[in-house]
């Protein structure tokens, strides 16, 4: 069974983007910003205590996925091409999961060794979904 840890929302400036998640919703920062190698980005968590329930992440680089992401939805209404981005859940056996998806006919993204795991959008009907142990 999945349930959801949280989702990840593309965004032009951190900054900024964690000023209105906080006036506009009373958030507030859970830990500091990160950088995600693998993705290259910077990321914020933003919730509620010790809670988070959103990630605000901002690309590192113009040729990091999240800015190609960005580049490919701007538009006259979103120049910045900002919005949901990616929806992580968490699982009881991530193993058996992956399984699943792949004898459905679903490509998995997976660094060998790694924990977590992605459903490739394609998969998921264009939803980029990371897939997490469940917290014990």
């Amino acid at each position: 069974m999945l349930t959801i840890h949280h989702y990840n929302v593309a965004v032009h400036d951190l900054e900024a983007s964690v000023r209105d998640y906080a006036d506009r919703f009373g958030m507030q920062r859970v830990g500091g910003i990160q950088h995600n190698d693998i993705g290259n980005f910077d990321a914020q968590a933003m919730g509620y205590g010790e809670q988070a329930i959103v990630r605000l992440i901002t690309p590192s680089a113009r040729d990091a996925p999240v800015a190609k992401f960005m580049a490919e939805r701007a538009n006259d209404l979103n120049p910045h091409g900002e919005g949901f981005y990616m929806v992580a859940f968490e699982c009881d056996d991530v193993d058996a999961f992956c399984a699943q998806v792949r004898d459905g006919g679903g490509r998995i993204i997976r660094n060998e060794g790694a924990s977590n795991a992605w459903v490739h959008p394609l998969s998921s009907h264009f939803v980029f979904m990371e897939v997490v142990p469940r917290r014990s």
